[in-house]
């Protein structure tokens, strides 16, 4: 019998993507332990999916189902079944937990998606062997199959008997190396050699249950593979030498098992021996201060420590079912992690959340010196917060935009994946929500990716908070002419485009011709990426010359002396000299010496206190990139080649840490 898999993903633009091991699992375990000789095939290209079905005529295409793929999804579906009535489609995947593993969801799901037999829920590899096991006693008769109640599977019979049979759960394994590794065994090998970044997982569950989130529901007790296990993988994977520099960690908690400390060990360890991971990206545990602190020294250098908060406001917190470190944690792992840069993560538009407790947490965070990731919420399947009860008590809107990159021409029909946002609450009006959108691009571009960086630093020194400047900047853009003025105009109006009424509009809006073509050419595409790069490598000194205009009204408010703003002038030269050009593709300068009339070195090792200098003063500053730094860049430009280095470059800042593209100082 042969079974397709995949787990697909959008290819019309350069992105991020993971090796497809949650399809691997299945396989492997598949392979092992059924009594059949099957032959596997596992893809990622849904284009090559569609093509090898209509060659080869599986018997089984079986597709992972997430919010970025399910239309696309249907499409392969339907192809397979053009192909022949009899292939078996199943899927899987967190559309589907135990919150929504009923008749009604089912029904809406199969009357989407009517070309998907059945669906495996939860952890797939135990049902999934069931289903082709069976289907291959019935001699891969589909219809079969379809008549019969199965543990751990939705069964879509509305063409035949018009039913829904729900399964009864399947207990998870509790012994993880019953499933045999995808790397170890060469079915991912395929991989390596394109634009994937490698996934291992040590652990499976979440311990948390945030009302926003889908993690571990199902899975009530944490299991795991073991550490042997697990130091095979990394150590295969680095040996292979994939494309990418990258290694994600799929586990819910890193830093959640004490065995993690010696994890990262090994990690940092055949980082130095293989030169792989360059980088490591983790979800951190939210307890157990101390041992996270152990895990990120020990991957000193080559991950970012984070502390996701979501919300700093206790009455949200509770509401939503969320622990997390206290801010005196957060400033103890700081203290204790590494040097690198912590990151923090807030959700705009949580229940309960306001205007004042959003930019409160901003505030905070900030004071600790963190990157922080602003998101707006957007409700998940299968989660708490998406059920009608949490829908009625909290949320007044919600709207449709598209998923980033989550789109394209696959077998002549034009495919969107939408992504519903959550617009007004029963703490926020629609223009609260949405004046925060401005706000969180300047606070990544300038903050959190450290472009401008050193110039909000310069007013922090002077007791006026980034955050405040960031708003005071918004005011200043808002009355704007000319270029700048433009840039504000232009990201209002695509800010539109996150909130279509319903998910047709979404679609009937991108499929005419001169919108699709903004979305191909990459006209338009994630905001802050956008406009990031427009500045970057388009407006540098509009917008420069811009917070330069924006520093003197400041100060001249402020009462500050003269003395600040050729401060504030000197202060931007250092931003654009920091700052690497990419935009020349491979002639970018590898190292530079530049005079200044104050010492930014000495101000930035004083954490910024007492800039030193002025007009008779001369601080020679060589700026410069190492060789592990030029290899990092070097490989995402490779990891994120295209026809439109525009995007190349988008794609090399969004998925790096925010110091990968600014030059070392001496």
């Amino acid at each position: 019998m042969k079974i397709f898999l995949g787990d697909l993903v959008h290819t019309w633009n350069v992105s991020v993507w993971t090796a497809p091991l949650n399809v691997g699992y299945v396989a492997a375990y598949a392979e092992k332990y059924s009594p059949s000789n099957f032959e596997f095939k596992i893809f990622k290209d849904p284009e090559l999916m569609i093509k090898a079905i209509r060659e080869e005529s599986p018997d089984v295409v079986a597709l992972s189902f997430y919010v970025w793929n399910e239309n696309l999804n249907k499409l392969v579906m339907k192809v397979a079944k053009e192909c022949s009535l009899n292939i078996l489609t199943i899927g899987g995947g967190p559309i589907f937990t135990n919150i929504n593993s009923n008749k009604s969801a089912a029904e809406e799901f199969f009357l989407r998606n009517k070309f998907c037999d059945l669906y495996v829920l939860n952890q797939g590899e135990k049902a999934f062997l069931d289903v082709v096991n069976r289907y291959d006693k019935y001699k891969c008769n589909s219809s079969l199959i379809k008549r019969k109640r199965i543990d751990g599977v939705i069964v879509n019979d509305l063409d035949g008997s018009n039913e829904i049979r729900i399964g009864k759960p399947v207990p998870p394994l509790v012994n993880l190396d019953e499933i045999p590794s995808p790397y170890l065994n060469g079915m991912l090998d395929d991989f390596f050699d394109g634009p994937f970044d490698p996934i291992i997982e040590t652990n499976r569950s979440c311990p948390y249950r945030c009302t926003f989130c889908a993690w571990g529901i199902g899975t009530p007790k944490l299991s795991k593979f073991s550490i042997e296990r697990v130091k095979d993988e990394i150590k295969y994977i680095a040996k292979k030498n994939p494309k990418s520099s990258n290694l994600f960690i799929a586990d819910a908690n890193f830093a959640v098992l004490e065995r993690d400390v010696e994890i990262a060990d090994f990690i940092k360890k055949t980082n130095k021996k293989f030169g792989y991971p360059a980088r490591v990206s983790v979800q951190w545990n939210k307890t157990r201060v101390n041992r996270v602190g152990r895990v990120a020294k020990k991957l000193h250098g080559i991950a970012q420590v984070g502390a996701s908060m979501q919300s700093l406001s206790d009455e949200v917190l509770n509401v939503i079912n969320r622990k997390n470190l206290s801010l005196e944690e957060v400033v103890e792992l700081n203290n204790e992690s590494s040097n690198d840069t912590m990151f923090s993560e807030l959700i705009l538009g949580l229940p309960l959340e306001t205007v004042e407790t959003h930019l409160k947490a901003n505030k905070k965070l900030i004071n600790l010196d963190m990157e922080v990731f602003n998101y707006n919420l957007h409700l998940l399947p299968g989660t708490e917060m998406d059920t009608v009860e949490q829908r009625k008590k909290y949320f007044k809107k919600t709207g449709w935009r598209l998923h980033d990159n989550a789109f394209g021409i696959y077998d002549g029909v034009k495919i969107f994946e939408g992504q519903e946002v959550v617009l007004e609450t029963s703490t926020m009006s629609i223009n609260e929500l949405r004046s925060f959108r401005f706000f969180h691009f300047l606070m990544q571009f300038m903050w959190g990716r450290r472009w401008f960086y050193d110039y909000l630093k310069l007013f922090d020194s002077f007791s006026l908070h980034p955050v405040d400047v960031v708003l005071f900047i918004i005011k200043e853009f808002q009355k704007s002419s000319g270029e700048i003025g433009k840039l504000y105009s232009n990201f209002s109006k695509e800010h539109d485009l996150e909130s279509f009424e319903s998910y047709s509009d979404l679609v009937n809006f991108w499929s005419i011709d001169s919108n699709f073509e903004n979305l191909s050419t990459g006209k338009y595409g994630k905001l802050n990426a956008v406009y990031s790069s427009l500045i970057l490598i388009e407006l540098y000194d509009e917008f420069s010359n811009f917070l330069f205009n924006v520093g003197k009204k400041i100060s001249y408010r402020e009462s500050y002396d003269e003395e600040f703003i050729v401060q504030c002038k000197e202060v931007l030269k250092f931003c654009r000299e920091l700052t690497i050009d990419l935009s020349k593709n491979d002639d970018f300068v590898l190292n530079k010496q530049v005079d200044f009339s104050y010492d930014f070195l000495s101000w930035r090792k004083n954490k910024y206190q007492s800039l030193k200098g002025g007009a008779d003063k001369v601080y020679r500053l060589k700026f410069y990139i190492d060789n592990k730094q030029k290899e990092l860049i070097e490989r995402k430009k490779n990891q994120f080649k295209s026809d439109n280095f525009n995007l190349t470059l988008r794609k090399m800042t969004e998925y790096s840490n925010p110091k990968s593209f600014i030059y070392q100082v001496s």
